[in-house]
């Protein structure tokens, strides 16, 4: 039963999810910069001198979702039927079944540390 008092509450609930909603729609645009969302378009980039010779770190993780280059949640989305990594994999390297994420990279450590900058 809808009383006065669960439709003010539905109403107040409502206002900030259209506030959002309409403010998505004006997000402003964001200008092009010199890259694209390609490797090819990195190709003629240089690392600036000071990065290079600067020391400092920076960590990165390589894992087997790494390997597929389809997001962060790769590993674990593989398995779930539906998501977009499961139909990625399964068209890609097969069922998760004959070609897993603790498969997919050979064990042991990296041969070198060294990033090629």
């Amino acid at each position: 039963m809808l009383t006065r008092r669960s439709a003010i509450a539905m109403l107040a609930g409502s206002v900030p999810a259209w506030k959002l909603a309409r403010a998505a729609n004006e997000a402003p645009e964001i200008a092009a910069g010199p890259f694209k969302g390609t490797r090819e378009s990195l190709q003629d980039y240089r690392v600036p001198d000071w990065f290079r010779d600067a020391k400092f770190g920076i960590w990165a993780h390589w894992g087997p979702q790494s390997a597929a280059e389809y997001g962060d949640w790769y590993a674990r989305n593989m398995y779930m039927q539906g998501s977009r990594q499961y139909e990625y994999h399964v068209k890609t390297y097969g069922h998760p079944t004959q070609f897993a994420s603790r498969t997919s990279s050979p064990p042991g450590r990296p041969t070198s540390s060294t990033p090629n900058i």
